[in-house]
């Protein structure tokens, strides 16, 4: 089974001096979490993270479409989302309920440990990062006892950057993809030159703008151009295509 590590967070705007957030930061990083779900249980993989409040809600929605009964009326088979999720008992008071959705749609494994030191997390103090020492604890265990195949960061803070510190040094080898669209510690990790860093979207978008390029006269590349920019239209990054893409490389690379 193909599993991936995910790290991932909206950055908060009180910290947007350290970690660069984009427009719509919110929405664009809730898309790419919910189009690399799919697309690792799509292909019948496994996803691992630390609970965080913004992201945990969004992969049990996903993981909600993959419970059984599925598809009965198409007769279509497919294997249940796998999750696990690991959370520091640091955290309890205020990381309960964002798991408790996904652990009773039975698509999620729930893994605590222990807090270090007897730290408590305190809402009161969010523009900080808390509870160092549980965190650096919990994000050990989890990547020992999962052995990710591949990690996957979208947007962030300290915390992914600390977590891509860490599975550089207990998981050897093994490739780190970040997007960089979307701000945020990702695209301060695809801006470090990095032999195992690569950005997720680089070939996708690359590929999507010469084939844009081989298929319009220039004049008419220009003029579409103009017409987006007067209505004021936003980009659309096709963040389902990029991680079907990127979820089958890794399972060539990791079958082959």
């Amino acid at each position: 089974m193909l599993t991936v590590f995910l790290s991932a967070s909206v950055p908060l705007p009180e910290r947007a001096e350290r970690f660069r957030r984009e427009r719509r930061a919110a929405f664009e990083i809730e898309q790419a979490v919910i189009s690399l779900a799919r697309a690792v249980f799509a292909r019948g993989g496994r996803l691992v993270f630390g609970a965080h409040p913004t992201i945990s809600p969004l992969v049990a929605m996903v993981a909600g479409e993959y419970r059984k009964p599925r598809r009965a009326e198409s007769g279509e088979d497919r294997a249940p989302a796998s999750v696990v999720i690991y959370q520091s008992e640091a955290f309890r008071e205020v990381a309960e309920e964002a798991t408790l959705l996904i652990y009773e749609l039975e698509a999620a494994t729930v893994v605590w440990t222990a807090a270090v030191g007897g730290e408590r997390y305190d809402p009161e103090k969010r523009q900080a990062p808390q509870c160092l020492m549980s965190l650096a604890a919990m994000r050990r265990q989890m990547l020992l006892d999962t052995r990710p195949d591949a990690m996957v960061c979208i947007g962030g803070m300290e915390g992914v950057l600390d977590e891509a510190a860490l599975f550089e040094r207990i998981i050897p080898a093994r490739m780190i993809y970040t997007l960089k669209s979307v701000g945020g510690a990702a695209a301060e990790l695809a801006s470090t030159p990095n032999d195992r860093v690569k950005v997720v979207e680089a070939e996708v978008l690359a590929d999507i703008a010469r084939r844009r390029a081989s298929a319009s006269p220039p004049e008419e590349a220009n003029r579409d151009v103009v017409k987006r920019r007067d209505v004021d239209e936003t980009p659309v990054t096709p963040y389902p295509l990029i991680f079907q893409t990127l979820v089958a490389e890794l399972l060539d690379v990791k079958d082959g």
